[in-house]
């Protein structure tokens, strides 16, 4: 299956915050850039995702050794990384979730939304930079 045509279920062992009752999302690639990310048994709490690399590309972090044993990380190809996005009426400041990424393991089904820690990243990184702002909300 290419990314593209992505429609997987995963499983959420503490929810989302703010929804930690939801253990189930769904993830939909939507077109070549926007993903959807549905709560499977509350298809109202949905989120847009993009991947954070296709808009920041020095963008980087590293998981704590016990965010990679929760998600059953062995190896990191079975990683996917997806960043929920606010659209504002104004496309151009439309921003990311750069601080808490959702991180997905493909292979074992699991997903978890990680709040990054000692960062600069911010939870309102505009998706296209605005030279005036230098990029950040």
């Amino acid at each position: 299956m290419n990314e593209t045509t992505m429609k997987e279920i995963y499983t959420f062992s503490k929810g989302l915050p703010g929804f930690e009752e939801l253990k189930a999302f769904e993830i939909q690639q939507h077109d070549e850039v926007f993903s959807l990310l549905t709560a499977v048994d509350n298809p109202a709490i949905s989120f847009i995702t993009i991947n954070p690399f296709d808009f920041k590309v020095d963008y980087e972090f590293e998981l704590s050794p016990e965010n990679v044993d929760e998600l059953s990380i062995t190896d990191p190809g079975q990683v996917l990384v997806r960043s929920i996005i606010t659209i504002h009426s104004e496309m151009s400041k439309s921003s990311a979730n750069l601080l808490a990424p959702v991180v997905f393991n493909r292979e074992k089904k699991l997903g978890k939304q990680i709040v990054l820690q000692n960062t600069d990243y911010r939870t309102k990184h505009y998706l296209w930079k605005r030279e005036e702002e230098g990029g950040e909300v």
